[in-house]
């Protein structure tokens, strides 16, 4: 049971200590222990009411979130954000990324934000990051690698450290800070899922998916609640990813999954097909199109112009495309993630695409025809964060978990001019 900071040397010799998830408390034959027991749950009382006695910052980490926070209640509160986007109701910043490169370890720094608010959820949240990134790829291609200690002995941290900063908006507060990789990985998969339920076909079953990596688990599973019952074919060029995946999947979601030796024979008779990979060149064939499929990609790269043209409808998740700020000799380097794209054509410019929050909003169809061909790009948006972290932070108030620090470690004076 997590217990606000505080109190650490009361008398008698009495020493409490106050660690994430635990109280100890020592009496050294005074007989004061009771007394100070009370005094501690008349603070922590004064906490849980929102008193002023004590006001905390909680900090979550990802085991913590996944802990609190499930796919399937993520539906609800992202749906709802998408639809007070729609209606004007909610907002977010685009995502930006500056980008600097590490000539010591041939790499780039990609430090990256974004941030959103939903009033109805009493929600603001920014998200920032700090990667060292590398883009590799086999056969000419080229692929988005974070770098890790495994691959770079001189790699200080080697580990994620992104983190949610989360707001009451009725309050100003800081309410939490959360490690931002558990909720990145639902609000990617629900709310691709989101999209096929507004945009596939409503009896389709059969699915060919690409891809077994870190965002691929939440994106099956948040699909198999959509469409119950649904048959997969995977494929990943990694056969021990895919073994393993198939694996998984049949097991949680006990649907029937298959893994496959190509991506052509995931596509063959498949009636959804999902991208979740992190190719930065396309991963869809256009002639695997057929009438009345739907495509998810959670990322632009993955799908072309010819596999656009074919498309009757093309829904993006967000109203911009990511900022780069290229810092130093970069300047003078492409990039694939920068490079010159279909994207950046103004016939098929990102605004010009309707966005998932006005189809959720009823603002713009979705699909309206059977044999519609229809496609879902995803792109992170701010709302995403604001609706889960708030999920989170919730139950983990209702459940007393997370590490607290006082608030006014947090707090400054406002400074009249």
């Amino acid at each position: 049971m997590a217990r606000p900071p505080g109190l650490i040397e009361v008398c008698g010799g009495l020493r409490q200590h106050l660690g994430p998830g635990r109280i100890e408390l020592r009496d050294d034959g005074t007989g004061v222990t009771k007394s100070v027991r009370l005094l501690f749950h008349v603070v922590w009382d004064e906490h849980q009411k929102g008193g002023k006695m004590a006001e905390y910052v909680r900090l979550l980490n990802n085991d913590e979130v996944a802990s609190l926070v499930d796919i399937a209640s993520c539906f609800e509160p992202l749906e709802t954000a998408f639809r007070d986007l729609g209606h004007g109701d909610a907002a977010s910043v685009r995502r930006h990324d500056i980008l600097s490169g590490v000539p010591s370890l041939n790499a780039i720094n990609s430090f990256k934000s974004m941030s959103g608010v939903v009033p109805s959820l009493d929600a603001a949240c920014l998200r920032v990051d700090s990667d060292l990134l590398r883009m590799p790829g086999p056969g000419g291609g080229s692929r988005r690698e974070k770098l890790t200690k495994s691959q770079e002995e001189s790699v200080r941290i080697g580990k994620e450290n992104g983190l949610l900063m989360l707001y009451q908006i009725s309050t100003g507060e800081l309410l939490a800070i959360l490690t931002d990789g558990e909720v990145q990985r639902l609000r990617v998969g629900v709310t691709s899922a989101l999209a096929a339920k507004y945009l596939a076909n409503p009896n389709c079953r059969k699915v060919g998916f690409l891809g077994t990596g870190y965002q691929a688990e939440t994106q099956f599973q948040a699909l198999a609640l959509v469409l119950p019952e649904l048959t997969a074919k995977v494929f990943s060029p990694n056969m021990d990813h895919r073994q393993e995946f198939v694996a998984k999947m049949s097991r949680v979601t006990g649907c029937n999954v298959e893994a496959v030796s190509s991506a052509e024979e995931a596509a063959d008779s498949a009636e959804i097909i999902v991208s979740a990979t992190n190719s930065l060149h396309p991963t869809i064939n256009p002639e695997w199109i057929r009438p009345g499929m739907h495509i998810n990609c959670i990322k632009k790269q993955e799908v072309d112009l010819e596999v656009l043209a074919k498309c009757d409808l093309l829904v993006v998740g967000s109203t911009g495309d990511t900022v780069h700020v290229i810092v130093g000799d970069l300047r003078n380097r492409k990039l694939d993630e920068t490079a010159s794209g279909w994207w950046k054509d103004p016939d098929h410019a990102w605004e010009r695409f309707p966005f998932l929050a006005d189809v959720v909003a009823g603002k713009h169809a979705g699909r309206i025809l059977p044999d519609q061909v229809t496609c879902y790009i995803g792109h992170g948006t701010g709302i995403q964060f604001a609706a889960i972290a708030m999920l989170a932070y919730r139950r983990a108030v209702e459940n007393e978990i997370g590490y607290l620090i006082p608030s006014a470690r947090f707090m400054q004076p406002i400074l009249q001019r």
